[in-house]
């Protein structure tokens, strides 16, 4: 199969599963679970998943799809909130309204959360972009670890600032707040850099099957004189 085919076809499993993503940690945030005594919300568990899966598609496939991909998660998401909001809202058939309150606990999203989380996934998800091409213009291909951690390090900062200001400040006590806050960022970097080994071995192979996506690099003032 020719590699530009293979790559495209690729780029549509990525762009599902990058809306998938966002999706599951949406409807895994409404869970606060217990971690010594602190509530943090089920949210962390999967999505540094979509920073690994932003920084291969920044890789190769560029910024510019890169972005076109958040903002289709993002249109995917708000389709999901809006419709399970309607669902809800419609009356049970006899005999299920036991289930109402089930279905409306799992899928009916506090609008705090959901404008939190979609805010959050926005400053994040474009400033790991940002960041992420601008050190691949000093570093060409190499140094891609480096890349993809500092860029997260940077969005998981955003992420957890807004998403956990927007949806829990002034719900639970300050200091729970502070602390889940710390605990959220804490443990999304730390999933990342435990599964970075895994995220250079799927690159490393990508790199033998697609091309990676190519940028100018970026020429110091000495070298621009030269030339």
């Amino acid at each position: 199969m020719d590699k530009q085919v293979r790559k495209r076809n690729l780029l549509i499993y990525f762009t599902a599963i990058s809306a998938g993503i966002l999706l599951i940690s949406n409807l895994a945030a409404t869970k606060l679970w217990d971690l010594f005594g602190i509530p943090v919300d089920g949210g962390v568990i999967s999505f540094p998943i979509s920073y690994i899966l932003g920084d291969i598609i920044i890789e190769f496939y560029g910024h510019k799809t890169a972005k076109h991909i958040i903002l289709g998660s993002l249109l995917v998401n708000i389709i999901a909130a809006l419709t399970f909001w309607i669902v809800i809202a419609l009356p049970p058939f006899a005999g299920t309204e036991g289930m109402q309150e089930s279905i409306a606990n799992v899928l009916g999203f506090a609008p705090r959360i959901i404008i939190g989380s979609l805010t959050a996934y926005l400053f994040s998800q474009f400033s790991n972009n940002y960041i992420f091409e601008k050190i691949k213009q000093k570093t060409g291909q190499k140094l891609f670890i480096v890349r993809a951690l500092t860029s997260s390090f940077v969005a998981h900062f955003f992420d957890t600032l807004v998403f956990e200001t927007v949806a829990f400040l002034g719900i639970l006590a300050f200091s729970d707040f502070l602390n889940q806050a710390i605990f959220a960022y804490i443990i999304g970097v730390g999933i990342e850099i435990v599964l970075s080994p895994v995220e250079i071995l799927i690159v490393n192979n990508l790199r033998k099957y697609i091309p990676a996506h190519k940028v100018e690099i970026a020429k110091s003032a000495e070298e621009t004189a030269k030339n």
